[in-house]
């Protein structure tokens, strides 16, 4: 198992020697720049490809403004940015190495890489990391059911391995309002047994939506395997995740699917890492012809803070 602690729910409050976010086109992806607070020594932004669409181009000159340093996405730097930094630390620091990651408009797999890279990162310190989440205004979703595009583990980091592939897989589903989404993955892996949980309390409009989305899967289910889990306590969903799959790793396979808020699919992540390579995380997107709609923050700052301990280089 990795040292990989989750602290509690955490605050933009502190001091951080490190602050991650992204450039793209949504406007929530420059919120907490554009509200003064990222409290951070450096600030780095992972750019989307460049496009002229929604609000790419005033976050790009807005960041750029507030001197952030703009990195691509796929430039394949961040793990010698993240050991450089740290590695540069005043020598007489005695805490951790302290880290801002701003996921709300991060795709899954940039998500996924930043948490895996994290976590193998050679280091003579601990890593406190707290990551920030802003939920978004709600947006009416298009209810036609949309094709199975991309169907696979979000990255090859987290394909999962077992020492007993004859156990049963057990699907832990997180819902969203893409329509039957979760209903077709299911069909597609053929668990044995499948939770679901289900995002409540930021907004009734979004209870409904992803209620409806859904209401041929949780029709087909027993009510003690739907869990309803609020947004804004990441750290409580965490614990409750955690000691669902330490449980069902003595029996089955755990596939955790998250659809629904990315601070689910976050808590996804640190477990896989956790328990690695025994857990799977797998990502489904459905084919769509338009682009994505543009997201704005509705004012909520959501926040975990999780501890990466000591992992100092291995010597011969």
């Amino acid at each position: 198992m990795l040292g990989i602690e989750v602290i509690g729910d955490g605050s933009l409050n502190d001091r951080f020697d490190l602050f991650i976010g992204t450039l793209g086109y949504e406007t929530r992806s420059s919120y907490l720049a554009r509200h003064d607070l990222i409290n951070a020594n450096r600030k780095i932004a992972l750019a989307f490809p460049e496009e002229d669409y929604a609000a790419y181009l005033s976050n790009r000159d807005f960041l750029i403004s507030k001197q952030f340093e703009i990195l691509p996405k796929d430039s394949g730097t961040l793990p010698q940015l993240l050991a450089t930094a740290i590695e540069n630390r005043p020598a007489d620091a005695e805490r951790d190495f302290s880290i801002l990651v701003d996921i709300s408009s991060m795709s899954r797999p940039m998500l996924a890489d930043i948490v895996f890279e994290l976590s193998m990162l050679e280091r003579a310190v601990s890593v406190t990391v707290t990551f920030v989440y802003l939920p978004a205004e709600f947006v009416k979703e298009n209810a036609e059911h949309a094709p199975v595009a991309v169907t696979e583990p979000v990255t090859s980091d987290y394909a999962g391995w077992t020492a007993t592939p004859e156990r049963p897989i057990t699907a832990l589903v997180g819902l969203g309002y893409e329509h039957d989404l979760a209903l077709g993955t299911i069909e597609y892996l053929e668990p044995t047994n499948v939770w679901v949980f289900v995002p409540r309390g930021e907004d009734r409009r979004y209870d409904d939506a992803v209620n409806q989305a859904n209401r041929n899967l949780k029709e087909m289910l027993r009510d003690e395997r739907v869990m309803n889990y609020h947004v804004d306590a990441p750290a409580r969903v965490h614990a409750i995740l955690e000691n669902l799959v330490f449980g069902l790793l003595q029996s089955s396979r755990p596939v955790l699917v998250p659809f629904g808020p990315k601070i689910f699919c976050l808590c996804c992540l640190l477990i896989a890492r956790t328990y690695e390579p025994e857990i799977t995380v797998w990502r489904v997107s459905g084919e769509t012809f338009a682009k994505p709609g543009d997201r704005k923050a509705s004012g909520k700052i959501v926040t975990l803070q999780t501890r990466f301990a000591l992992h100092p280089p291995i010597t011969q």
